[in-house]
Protein backbone atom coordinates (compact mmCIF):
# COMPACT_ATOMS: atom_id res chain seq x y z
CA UNK A 1 0.00 0.00 0.00
CA UNK A 2 1.20 3.38 -0.99
CA UNK A 3 1.81 5.80 1.82
CA UNK A 4 -0.23 8.85 1.69
CA UNK A 5 2.74 11.34 2.67
CA UNK A 6 5.74 12.45 2.95
CA UNK A 7 8.51 12.64 5.78
CA UNK A 8 8.90 16.88 4.33
CA UNK A 9 5.69 17.61 4.45
CA UNK A 10 5.19 16.10 8.15
CA UNK A 11 8.32 18.13 9.28
CA UNK A 12 6.59 21.45 7.65
CA UNK A 13 4.50 21.36 10.05
CA UNK A 14 6.72 22.14 13.19
CA UNK A 15 10.68 22.32 14.16
CA UNK A 16 9.80 19.20 16.78
CA UNK A 17 9.97 16.59 13.96
CA UNK A 18 13.27 18.01 12.92
CA UNK A 19 14.31 15.86 16.14
CA UNK A 20 12.92 12.68 14.84
CA UNK A 21 14.74 10.34 12.41
CA UNK A 22 13.20 9.59 8.85
CA UNK A 23 12.92 6.25 9.79
CA UNK A 24 10.73 6.93 13.10
CA UNK A 25 8.56 9.19 10.61
CA UNK A 26 8.39 6.94 8.19
CA UNK A 27 6.44 4.11 10.14
CA UNK A 28 4.13 6.94 11.46
CA UNK A 29 2.97 7.96 8.09
CA UNK A 30 2.88 4.18 7.15
CA UNK A 31 0.55 3.50 10.25
CA UNK A 32 -1.28 6.53 9.78
CA UNK A 33 -1.81 5.65 5.85
CA UNK A 34 -3.29 2.53 6.85
CA UNK A 35 -5.85 3.91 9.13
CA UNK A 36 -6.62 6.91 6.83
CA UNK A 37 -7.12 4.50 4.04
CA UNK A 38 -10.16 2.46 6.20
CA UNK A 39 -12.08 5.50 6.66
CA UNK A 40 -13.92 5.63 3.73
CA UNK A 41 -13.98 9.03 3.21
CA UNK A 42 -12.88 10.99 -0.04
CA UNK A 43 -9.54 10.67 -1.10
CA UNK A 44 -8.84 14.19 -1.67
CA UNK A 45 -8.92 14.68 2.21
CA UNK A 46 -6.13 11.39 2.39
CA UNK A 47 -2.85 13.18 2.40
CA UNK A 48 -3.86 16.18 4.98
CA UNK A 49 -5.57 13.70 7.30
CA UNK A 50 -2.75 11.08 6.82
CA UNK A 51 -0.10 13.98 7.40
CA UNK A 52 -1.65 15.00 10.68
CA UNK A 53 -2.59 11.51 12.54
CA UNK A 54 1.23 10.97 11.74
CA UNK A 55 2.40 13.90 13.25
CA UNK A 56 0.20 12.87 16.35
CA UNK A 57 1.59 9.38 16.54
CA UNK A 58 5.13 10.95 15.87
CA UNK A 59 4.46 13.56 18.58
CA UNK A 60 3.26 10.44 21.00
CA UNK A 61 6.23 8.34 20.27
CA UNK A 62 8.93 10.83 21.44
CA UNK A 63 7.07 12.20 24.83
CA UNK A 64 7.82 10.97 27.84
CA UNK A 65 5.69 8.36 29.78
CA UNK A 66 5.36 10.10 32.75
CA UNK A 67 5.69 13.63 34.07
CA UNK A 68 6.08 14.98 37.71
CA UNK A 69 2.62 16.38 38.37
CA UNK A 70 3.65 17.11 42.69
CA UNK A 71 6.55 17.41 44.27
CA UNK A 72 6.87 17.39 48.45
CA UNK A 73 9.98 18.29 50.18
CA UNK A 74 9.32 17.05 53.39
CA UNK A 75 9.24 13.48 53.71
CA UNK A 76 10.03 13.32 49.97
CA UNK A 77 7.19 12.51 48.11
CA UNK A 78 6.54 12.82 44.19
CA UNK A 79 3.49 12.38 41.98
CA UNK A 80 3.29 11.32 38.41
CA UNK A 81 0.97 11.39 35.46
CA UNK A 82 1.26 10.05 32.30
CA UNK A 83 0.64 12.75 29.91
CA UNK A 84 -1.95 12.15 27.67
CA UNK A 85 -3.57 9.35 29.73
CA UNK A 86 -6.94 8.94 28.50
CA UNK A 87 -7.06 12.12 25.64
CA UNK A 88 -6.51 9.77 22.51
CA UNK A 89 -6.72 11.45 19.95
CA UNK A 90 -7.05 14.85 21.38
CA UNK A 91 -3.25 14.30 23.45
CA UNK A 92 -1.21 16.76 20.74
CA UNK A 93 -2.74 19.36 18.89
CA UNK A 94 -2.08 17.52 15.57
CA UNK A 95 -4.67 14.59 16.99
CA UNK A 96 -6.89 17.60 17.75
CA UNK A 97 -6.90 18.80 13.72
CA UNK A 98 -7.17 15.38 12.64
CA UNK A 99 -10.16 14.95 14.42
CA UNK A 100 -11.99 18.37 13.61
CA UNK A 101 -10.95 17.67 9.84
CA UNK A 102 -13.06 14.68 10.25
CA UNK A 103 -15.69 16.15 12.07
CA UNK A 104 -16.17 18.73 9.67
CA UNK A 105 -16.09 15.47 6.70
CA UNK A 106 -18.70 13.97 8.17
CA UNK A 107 -21.09 17.25 8.70
CA UNK A 108 -20.69 17.85 4.98
CA UNK A 109 -22.06 14.46 4.12
CA UNK A 110 -25.22 15.06 6.46
CA UNK A 111 -25.83 18.43 4.57
CA UNK A 112 -29.13 17.73 2.24
CA UNK A 113 -27.66 17.63 -1.29
CA UNK A 114 -28.91 20.84 -3.22
CA UNK A 115 -30.40 20.17 -6.70
CA UNK A 116 -31.52 22.60 -9.05
CA UNK A 117 -34.89 21.42 -10.51
CA UNK A 118 -35.53 22.68 -14.32
CA UNK A 119 -38.39 21.76 -16.09
CA UNK A 120 -37.77 22.31 -19.73
CA UNK A 121 -41.17 22.99 -21.90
Amino acid sequence: MPTLTTIERVRLLGAEFEAISDARLELCIEDASLEVSSLGIPVAHHERLTRYLAAHLAILSTEPKQAVIREKVDVIERQYSDPNKNLGILGTKYGQEYQRILEDLAELEKEPKKHLNLMVI
